[in-house]
Formats: C-alpha cells, structure tokens, sequence
C-alpha cells in the first residue's frame, strides 16, 4: 500500500458512492413527495408517454359524461312530459266514450274535451330542457348525444360516436286530437228556387249506429203509396203532391225523417237541419231537382272515437322509443363511469409509486447516506497518517 497527500482514492470511491446514495434518495424523496414513479418523460419515456395519452382519453371520457348527463335530463324531461300527456289523453277518451250515449250533454263533454286539448299543447310547449323540446316537433333535429370515444391503434385520432334520440311530436295536433268534436254532426240540407219533386228521386243519409259502424238512410219520393214501387226494398217512401207548394212537401219530408229517428226541422232561411242520436256520417247527397248541398256542419262522437284510440297509440309508441332512450343513455352513462375509472386505474398503475417500497428504499438510503458519510469522513482522515512517518 503506498501513502499519497495528492490522491486519496479512498476518499473518491467513497464521494462517488454517497453522490449516488444521495441521487438515489432524491428520486425517492421526489416520489413520495408526488406520488408518481413516472413523474415526467425524462423518468421514463415510453411509459410517460402512454399514460398522457391515457389522461387525454380520461378527459374526454369525463366530457362524454357531461354530454351524457345532459341528453339523459332532456330525455327524462320528455319521458316525464309524454307520461303526463298519456294520461290526459285517456282522460279524454273517457269524455269521449261518454258522449256516444246520446243522452249526455255533449257540449258540456267538448268543453272538458277542449279543456284537456289545451292541457296537451301546454305541456308538450313546457317540456323542454336547456331550450331542448323532444315532444313538440317544430322542426328541430333529432338530438345527438355524445357517447363514446373509439380508437383503433394508440396512434390513430379517436373517432366520436352518437346516440340519436329521434324526436316526437305528442302536439295536440301532431296527436291528431286538436279538431276532436263531439257535439254531434249535423246536416243542413239546401234547396234553390227549382225544387221540383218528382218519382223516385233520392234524399241520402250515412248515421252513425250503437256499436260502431254506419248506416245509410235513402228516403225515396213517390206520389202515390199505393200504387208506386220503391226503387229498393230498404227504402223510406216519401209522399209529395205536386199540387203543394215545395215547403208543403218538405214539412212531409221533416215528418218522415222524425219517424225515422232523426231529428230534423226547418232552420233559418227554410233550410233543413237533420242530426242523429249518434251523430251524421257524412253529408247528404240527393237526386232531387233543387238540391244545393247537405253540408255536414259540428262534431262526430263516433269519429272522436277513432281519432283519440289513433292518438293513444300514437303516444304510447313515442313513450316507448324514450323510454328506450333513456335507457341506453343510463346504461352507456354507468358505462362511460366504469371505463373512466378503469382507464384512471391503469395509469396509476403505469405511473403511480409503490408508498410502501419506497418507504422502504428512504430507510435503506438514509442509513446508506449516513454510512457513507462516515465513510468519507474516514477516507478523508488517512492522508494524516503520512504524519506519522515524520516523527
């Protein structure tokens, strides 16, 4: 062993050794102080890397969400509003059915009719969420929401995804259900100044019939009962004289019709109104000389019937493609959740330092430090050896 004041090798081992004990326990210090093993690109590049591209998925994800969110409110305020409207459309469908007996005051039962009208046009109007209406078609388009993310190669741009919820239109008038009348149809049979009766001319009428279904009256004009032949068996003979005047022979044709169940009078400028119990088919045609029109005028409880069965159906298949909506925007919501939180848990463990093993390491480094200072401190008192020499 040689003595040297001008090169302690000792002492050099021993600087190098605790640099890169105290090199060591900064990067450990570091870690525990921000919890990341991986803290920057220089600690790990290719490691680092991936996971930024991880957190700017975990970020869109956490947008996706929000969008999520907000197409899943608009969609329960929808829900919610066609539910309500569902109900008030049976509640009209009860006044309906209610004005096919031909007791009832149907004027009364189409003013609540109207009433739920009004009912229906308020709330498709009010259900809107953030200015965005699902139930009142206006001419908006179909709402997209944002709902995914897909990236086929970790280097490819991702590609957005779409759920479409389609738009409906629960509007008293797209229901069909705006011009419901049950007041019952009647018809105004004009005449001009030619009126003129004469055998086996026709007078039409199409009435509504208990059960459903209708039925055509054919009053047929004949100048002798006795002796004339109706053109058909069903039928309903007139008897004119062509020696009356013609409102002489229309007040016949008004008596006729009473004892046929109809009810008919002279209205106002000597026209003739005729209503059923269950209300007129249509309106009157005749091949009688002098026939203007017969104009059906008022509302149909039996058509009613009709519009407002469309119109629950209607209703009910727009309930059911939101009810589906929602659904699949709960489900991909709690899904877009999931994988939110599971790709945050792969970055952590990309990333993320092990607390209890560099717990561990500080232990074992400070120890090593303070070994190693101790050790320089004994490499630096050698070269005082030499001294001894001298003595």
């Amino acid at each position: 062993m040689s003595f040297s004041v001008n090169t302690n090798n000792n002492a050099m081992t021993a600087i190098r050794l605790l640099n890169s004990t105290n090199s060591m326990l900064s990067t450990t210090q570091e870690r525990i102080n921000s919890g990341f093993a991986v803290g920057g690109a220089k600690d790990d590049a290719s490691t680092f890397t991936i996971a930024q591209g991880m957190r700017g998925d975990v970020a869109g994800f956490k947008a996706i969400n929000d969008s999520l969110g907000f197409g899943e409110a608009t969609v329960n305020v929808a829900l919610s509003a066609a539910e309500t409207i569902s109900n008030r459309l049976n509640d009209m469908k009860s006044k309906i059915v209610q004005a096919q007996e031909s007791s009832v005051d149907r004027d009364a039962i189409q003013r609540d009719i109207t009433a739920l009208t009004q009912q229906i046009d308020s709330i498709a109007s009010a259900a809107q969420f953030n200015g965005v209406n699902l139930i009142e078609n206006t001419g908006t388009t179909d709402l997209k929401v944002l709902s995914s993310l897909n990236r086929t190669s970790p280097s490819a741009a991702p590609t957005p995804t779409y759920i479409t919820v389609v738009d409906e239109d629960l509007s008293a008038a797209g229901l069909g259900v705006n011009g419901v009348d049950v007041t019952n149809k009647t018809v105004e049979l004009k005449f001009d100044n030619t009126l003129k009766f004469a055998d086996a001319k026709l007078l039409n009428f199409t009435v509504n019939v208990a059960g459903g279904g209708t039925k055509t009256l054919t009053f047929e004009f004949v100048d002798d009962l006795a002796a004339d032949t109706l053109t058909h068996a069903d039928h309903i003979a007139v008897q004119y004289d062509g020696a009356l005047s013609a409102n002489e022979n229309l007040a016949a044709l008004v008596t006729k019709m009473n004892e046929e169940g109809l009810t008919a009078s002279f209205g106002t400028g000597g026209n003739i109104e005729v209503s059923a119990a269950l209300g007129m088919g249509g309106n009157a045609t005749s091949t009688l000389t002098g026939f203007v029109s017969g104009t059906a005028a008022g509302g149909d409880p039996s058509a009613a019937l009709t519009t407002i069965e469309n119109a629950i159906t209607s209703a009910n298949q727009a309930l059911s493609r939101l009810g589906t909506s929602a659904n699949q925007l709960e489900t991909q919501k709690e899904f877009v959740k999931s994988l939110t939180d599971s790709l945050t848990s792969g970055i952590g463990q990309l990333v993320d330092a092990d607390m209890a093993e560099e717990s561990a390491k500080l232990q074992a480094l400070q120890t090593r430090q303070q070994l190693g200072i101790q050790a320089l401190s004994i490499a630096n008192q050698q070269p005082g050896s030499v001294l001894s020499l001298f003595r």
